[in-house]
């Protein structure tokens, strides 16, 4: 028989969201859970998987990442802001420092993707990073088969990204310095873009639109 996914109960914060997100409020809307922690480069991998599934069913679809923390220091919810700001995630995510939400869905290790329908019952659950492909037919399915049922309105988010103040650098990443030119180059990694300036600070020029991507532009 079919089993109910079980609430996401015993999160310490949630972010990219004003309020903690209920599954019951959900009832409508494929939702994907991903078990991950910042640490993880396998977790990392799973990212743009999920971005892409996001952009391809951003009405029927919602993402949620569950950070459980592998070390201590990653249960800190500074730290997962952080990192959720760096790799410029846009879901929701739960602080689930205490391990209630891995525990009641039986994750093992991470990363480790939970399915569950828009009835609210457990889909499927598979572990590990590579799983584009089966989770976007399984997505598919499921939209085929709630046909009629599904709720397509987005659900609100309000975005870390959007509460930080204006700043010139986002994770700058390395910089080099040119003494005979006088000018520092600067990797302005999640700006996407490389900052020119003097030895003194002073903004000289930039190479890069801050799209990401991987086609080459002119410097300007």
């Amino acid at each position: 028989g079919k089993i109910r996914a079980p609430e996401l109960d015993g999160g310490l914060a949630w972010l990219n969201v004003e309020k903690p997100i209920r599954l019951a409020d959900l009832r409508g809307k494929i939702v994907l859970l991903d078990f991950w922690t910042y640490c993880c480069i396998n977790c990392m991998h799973v990212i743009p998987d999920l971005k892409r599934l996001e952009s391809q069913y951003p009405n029927e679809l919602v993402v949620i990442g569950v950070h459980s923390a592998k070390f201590i220091n990653e249960r800190e919810s500074e730290n997962i802001r952080s990192a959720v700001l760096r790799y410029e995630i846009e879901h929701p995510v739960v602080n689930d420092a205490e391990f209630k939400i891995w525990r009641a869905y039986g994750a093992r290790g991470w990363p480790h993707l939970v399915l569950i329908d828009p009835d609210g019952y457990f889909f499927g659950a598979v572990s590990g990073e590579g799983n584009y492909e089966m989770l976007d037919r399984a997505i598919q399915r499921l939209i085929r088969q709630f046909e009629g049922k599904l709720n397509r309105t987005p659900i609100p988010l309000s975005l870390e990204k959007n509460k930080q103040p204006p700043s010139l650098l986002s994770f700058p990443g390395k910089i080099l310095a040119d003494e005979k030119s006088n000018r520092l180059f600067i990797a302005d990694s999640n700006h996407n873009r490389i900052v020119i300036a003097d030895l003194q600070g002073k903004v000289t020029g930039v190479a890069g639109s801050r799209a990401i991507g991987q086609t080459d532009g002119a410097f300007n």
